[in-house]
């Protein structure tokens, strides 16, 4: 808790998504954790600032458990956004062997594919990185650093 308060005193207080303006952002980043698995992934909100910033060409980052996130944007006809593009997350054997998927609700992996995205597994718990035009997608915890610096290479 600790961490938290120092956090909110050191940046500010947490921002709404139905307050943001994705123009007064360079990209977007999805950080891993189960957050985006039970509530992001649906967050119409979230997904409304996520078209826009893929129609503008800002780039979109997501690692571990944060591409549950992209399935909150829609396109126009209501379908998924980020169908039919190529991507990574926290694949169904990590989840098996960090011992979560049996309480998960769904696993990442499987939904990604099940939805139309193009998942690509590396090795497990090993660094895993594509790069599909704005979308840029790490595998795992093991995949931040290299995420980050690619995302910042395509914003210079």
């Amino acid at each position: 808790m600790a961490h938290a308060q120092n956090a909110l005193k050191e940046f500010g207080p947490l921002l709404k998504l139905d307050e943001i303006d994705i123009d007064d952002y360079a990209a977007v980043v999805l950080p891993g954790g189960h957050g985006p698995v039970v509530d992001l992934f649906q967050d119409a909100d979230l997904g409304r600032l996520l078209a826009k910033a893929d129609k503008d060409g800002k780039p979109i980052g997501a690692v571990c458990h944060g591409p549950a996130a992209l399935l909150s944007a829609r396109d126009e006809d209501g379908g998924w956004l980020f169908a039919g593009r190529r991507m990574t997350a926290f694949t169904d054997e990590e989840e098996r062997m960090f011992g979560t998927a049996e309480g998960a609700p769904w696993l990442l992996a499987s939904r990604l594919r099940e939805l139309g995205g193009v998942h690509v597994e590396g090795a497990a718990y090993q660094q895993h990185n594509i790069i599909d035009g704005n979308l840029f997608t790490g595998q795992n915890p093991a995949s931040s650093a290299r995420l980050a610096e690619d995302m910042i290479a395509a914003l210079r």
